[in-house]
């Protein structure tokens, strides 16, 4: 017979192992998710082409993004119940695509932060049964620990078997937290020894976050030397992490190199380039851009460029434009252009919008300047269809148009819709735009349509 008091210390010892196995997993949730999240993110009526994470340059494919999308746009938000249902409604909708791990993943999360952690334990099954090697399993393992715990419920047996490690975790970030000259060393020992991976990104995690000056040296030469690629990228990562300069010409090494992917070494020093506050940091990822092996890497390095703040990232895109010699590469400089609000960004859009001699140019920067949020700007659109005269690019203005919710975009609308002289599709198009309006008056002319 077990006596209550052993019943009560096993509760108590395994939600207080729970809670250790929590902090250990968020720990490294925080080194990958948000990474990751960040990759996922994107300002509203950014669509992408057709890879997993390009979402910045305009695309034609616009379904399983747009849904993808508006649920990252509300958990951005914090709008988590609508964040948990446009994630359901992509997975119920779109199960063969291939960000459905990913969905999966921001599904539970959403639930979670909802408050609804039971809810969480399904789509966490999922992701974990299907796609047991996705990038996303780290962080939905870490996820389940955080919901489990909630739940009361007992971890899974591979979740124990790595609760050691999640132990030794938490004492190197103890020991870091409260002792930061003294954390390389203790990380340094932890990456010498013959410690599971999962201890060793916490690793180099804790190095960048709390080692100071001396733990550059040491993740210097592990971002050139680790032969673990996962652990590469933590310890780029870190390295980056640091803001330290002496980080900035390892970083520029790694991120000029001939072979990317999304996860990769290459991918690691772009984002930790975007990431370093030092100035120099700027002209470095351009250099990526115009001068980089790879064509993914280089219209990657523009697109996180184009996220940092401060007018020499707008003198970088300008200078860009002209440099690179793709028109591919070149979208992605106006695509950046776009998320600049300086007066020099709108009236380099407005040259291309109008004189660029690729059509694939002049649309991108059509699309980009809704982005700038700047309600005058519409009188640029505004302008710029009534001159234009290519029918493609007129419905690319109609659409741009389409995009303010003000009385001057709804009467340019409503024109567009009475007019005879313009293209029935182009008229049926404006009506959708108008349909998105709550306006009175909109309604009063959709009601006089029926007469």
């Amino acid at each position: 017979m077990i006596h209550p008091e052993q019943t009560h210390r096993r509760k108590t010892g395994s939600r207080l192992l729970a809670g250790a196995l929590a902090c250990a997993g968020l720990l490294l949730a925080g080194g990958s998710a948000t990474a990751d999240a960040q990759q996922q993110n994107g300002p509203r009526g950014w669509a992408v082409q057709t890879d997993n994470r390009n979402w910045f340059v305009q695309s034609d494919n616009a379904a399983a993004v747009g849904v993808f999308q508006q649920g990252k746009s509300f958990a951005d938000a914090g709008q988590w119940e609508q964040a948990a249902s446009a994630f359901d409604r992509f997975v119920a909708q779109y199960p063969k695509d291939r960000n459905v791990d990913a969905a999966l993943f921001w599904l539970a999360y959403a639930h979670n932060r909802q408050g609804n952690p039971r809810a969480a334990v399904d789509p966490l099954s999922k992701l974990l049964q299907t796609y047991p090697k996705s990038r996303w399993a780290d962080d939905a393992k870490a996820l389940r620990v955080e919901v489990y715990s909630k739940l009361g419920m007992p971890l899974p047996a591979a979740d124990e078997k790595d609760a050691q490690d999640d132990l030794r975790i938490i004492a190197l970030k103890t020991l870091c937290e409260n002792d930061h000259p003294s954390c390389a060393s203790h990380a340094n020992e932890v990456l010498r020894s013959s410690q599971s991976v999962r201890v060793k990104e916490a690793a180099y995690i804790l190095l960048g976050r709390y080692g100071g000056a001396e733990a550059v040296p040491i993740l210097v030469d592990r971002s050139r030397t680790e032969t673990e690629e996962k652990l590469r990228m933590r310890a780029i990562s870190a390295l980056g992490s640091t803001n330290d300069e002496r980080a900035l010409d390892v970083l520029r090494e790694i991120a000029m190199g001939a072979t990317y992917a999304d996860i990769s070494p290459t991918d690691s020093a772009i984002h930790a380039l975007a990431a370093h506050e030092n100035p120099r940091a700027v002209a470095i990822l351009g250099e990526v851009a115009t001068r980089g092996q790879n064509p993914k890497a280089r219209t990657h390095a523009i697109e996180l460029l184009s996220r940092r703040r401060g007018d020499n990232v707008l003198d970088e895109l300008l200078r860009l434009y002209d440099a690179v010699p793709d028109v591919q590469t070149k979208k992605y400089v106006v695509a950046g252009l776009g998320m600049r609000k300086d007066p020099r960004a709108l009236n380099k859009l407005i040259e291309i919008a109008r004189t660029a001699p690729d059509t694939q140019l002049r649309r991108q920067a059509i699309h980009s300047i809704p982005n700038r949020g700047d309600e005058q700007d519409l009188d640029v659109l505004l302008s710029l269809y009534d001159s234009e005269r290519d029918v493609d690019l007129r419905d690319n203005l109609l659409s741009a148009i389409g995009q303010y919710q003000n009385q001057r975009a709804y009467q340019k609308l409503e024109q567009v819709v009475t007019n005879p002289a313009e293209p029935l599709d182009r008229r049926k198009a404006a009506i959708g735009y108008l349909s998105r309006s709550k306006d009175e008056g909109v309604k009063r002319f959709l009601e006089g349509l029926l007469k």
